[in-house]
């Protein structure tokens, strides 16, 4: 009669008395550029009610052995899987896939007993993830040569969800935000400079990810201005440069004429 009260009463004295620690904890200090997924682990002795993943303040994983489902996992930045190897009794081990630089942070295991005697125990360890070098982007199409009546072409070859964003000599061109290809009329431009400095820039969520910029010769058009002598039907032609050079032409007019001063 005695002796199953006094198994039920042993039972719990020995449960009471079990050690409530975590004894082994792995979260790797740094992960390699060329390594996109990382194991961590969390082992323990102890009678606990639920565990917690977190990342900083941000839950990510939880453990609760007496839920249907016992377990369930929340996104956070930086990771973009989260399966589970397997969680018991004695560890909980999951695999973080998918990591970028932003997965680096300090990443926490919580057990927690929240009845009574209430009992709680918490790691932490800090992991670092290299980041990744990205393909710059590159400025294509763009002429090594410009007058200014001309109209300036490029194309920008960047990451397809990108959004470009086009700069003329550091000015952007609002009208061409989202084009991948650049058309501006040099007119616009109005630069006093030796060269045009054409520049393509990625943008994603708002944030400059890469940019690339390429460089041509710029040059004022010679224009051609057509002046007709009243006393002559033969055109003469003025060059709009700075010494406005007089024409064959109009040196032979003028030679003829004072011959025939002289001659009269």
């Amino acid at each position: 009669m005695w002796l199953a009260p006094a198994l039920l009463l042993l039972a719990h004295v020995l449960t009471a008395a079990r050690a409530f620690k975590i004894t082994n904890f792995h979260v790797p200090a740094y992960v390699p550029a060329d390594q996109t997924s990382v194991d961590i682990w969390c082992s323990y002795d102890a009678n606990f009610t639920i565990l917690n993943w977190f990342k900083g303040p941000i839950e990510f994983f939880r453990y609760k052995p007496t839920s249907v489902p016992s377990t369930r996992s929340f996104p956070i930045l930086g990771v973009g899987t989260i399966d589970l190897i397997s969680c018991g009794p004695t560890e909980c081990r999951l695999r973080l896939g998918h990591l970028t630089e932003e997965a680096s942070g300090l990443y926490r295991c919580d057990l927690e007993l929240d009845k009574p005697p209430y009992k709680f125990e918490t790691r932490t360890g800090y992991m670092r993830v290299a980041s990744r070098q990205r393909r710059k982007p590159v400025v294509e199409g763009l002429a090594g040569e410009y007058y200014d009546d001309e109209e300036i072409q490029a194309y920008c070859r960047a990451e397809n969800n990108a959004e470009i964003r086009w700069y003329v000599n550091g000015k952007e061109v609002m009208e061409q935000r989202g084009n991948r290809s650049l058309k501006v009329d040099g007119k616009v431009i109005n630069s006093t400079e030796p060269t045009v400095t054409v520049q393509c820039a990625e943008f994603i969520d708002g944030k400059l990810i890469g940019s690339k910029d390429a460089q041509a010769r710029w040059k004022k058009a010679i224009k051609t201005l057509t002046y007709t002598d009243d006393s002559s039907d033969q055109p003469c032609a003025i060059a709009n440069s700075s010494n406005f050079k007089l024409s064959f032409n109009i040196y032979s007019h003028l030679l003829c004429l004072l011959v025939s001063c002289v001659i009269f």
